[in-house]
């Protein structure tokens, strides 16, 4: 019975370092998730200033294209037909540029919906394994192992989900302290 009560003491012991550990790192990861977003905004602008850029090019070799035309004109019609087919390239050319740079774009925002998607997928599996229905200890040691958490806390969580496992009593318990600990 003694046994039983220390066991049941340590267990309420590293939960609630476990919580006030938690509970300090809030700003942290708060202040990475914003630097992650901010870093996505600035590429972001980088991208949308060179497609700007590729647009400002494409008009003023438009402009110049326009201004060789009319000269050309004027000289003489078998040195129009040449400035004309120049300045069609020089169009083309832009065109070409300002698509690839919206298709970067796309392909950019594509890469980031497909991650988000990932991760979700990640979450739904992770949720599932911390009921008790979906329990199963060995998953629940990957999912610990494989977050960003120290690894004082690691062994915390994966030696209460082990004595979950074993102990039935103690699964609701260790499960809430592990989705304490990873956030969800």
């Amino acid at each position: 019975m003694n046994k039983s009560i220390i066991a049941l003491l340590v267990v309420a012991a590293a939960a609630f370092g476990g919580y006030k550990w938690y509970e300090g790192n809030q700003a942290k990861i708060a202040a990475e998730e914003a630097a992650v977003v901010a870093a996505a905004e600035a590429k972001a602008a980088e991208e949308a200033a060179a497609a700007a850029k590729a647009a400002e090019e494409a008009a003023a070799a438009e402009a110049a294209a326009q201004a060789a035309a009319e000269a050309a004109a004027a000289e003489a019609a078998a040195a129009a037909e040449a400035v004309e087919a120049a300045a069609q390239a020089a169009v083309e050319a832009a065109g070409d540029a300002v698509e690839g740079a919206v298709e970067a774009v796309g392909d950019a925002v594509t890469e980031a919906l497909g991650t988000a998607a990932e991760e979700g997928g990640a979450m739904d599996m992770a949720k599932t394994l911390l009921t008790p229905e979906g329990f199963d200890a060995a998953k629940v040691g990957e999912l610990i192992d494989g977050s960003s958490l120290d690894d004082a806390t690691k062994v915390a969580l994966k030696t209460a989900a082990d004595a979950a496992a074993s102990n039935p009593a103690l699964l609701q318990v260790a499960l809430d302290q592990i989705k304490t600990a990873l956030g969800m």
